[in-house]
């Protein structure tokens, strides 16, 4: 039992060494909790999902197209800077106590690192989400989506 945990285990690292890192998974923290999920589309664009907490009362799923508009090579030993932007949308649903629904427009910006020895990234990004919530007692305008503010890690594979 021990061997074919081990030998699933060099498979699936193997398999990530062979996709040049394509993928990362993170945790993001700021105007709420995001698990978030990146898929490398190109060396210049990615998409990135996240499955979110927004403002800590509620439940919503986002998706955004970004572009690598800067990178920078200040630390070449240890890492390299980067400003990403996108855009996409918003799903979810807002306040538990009367379940509205969230439908939005979400956009990103991101300024951080990628370091060069271990596969992680940090940054510190702003991840607006404009939108409206149907129904429900906080119906209306979903005001903390835009002051998501936040910091973020993630492992690429």
């Amino acid at each position: 039992m021990k061997r074919l945990i081990f030998i699933t285990f060099i498979c699936f690292a193997s398999l990530g060494l062979t996709n040049a890192q394509k993928n990362a998974i993170g945790l993001r923290l700021g105007a709420g909790a995001e698990l978030l999920y990146q898929r490398n589309l190109s060396a210049k664009n990615f998409l990135q999902f996240t499955l979110a907490i927004p403002d800590y009362n509620g439940l919503s799923v986002t998706g955004i197209y970004n572009w690598r508009c800067c990178q920078w090579n200040w630390t070449p030993k240890t890492c390299e800077w980067y400003l990403n932007a996108g855009v996409g949308g918003a799903l979810g649903i807002y306040d538990f106590d009367d379940s509205g629904v969230l439908i939005g427009i979400a956009g990103s910006c991101a300024f951080g690192c990628q370091f060069k020895k271990v596969p992680i990234s940090l940054d510190i990004n702003y991840r607006p989400v404009i939108g409206v919530v149907t129904s429900g007692h906080s119906e209306g305008f979903f005001d903390p989506g835009f002051w998501n503010f936040g910091i973020a890690a993630a492992y690429h594979f």
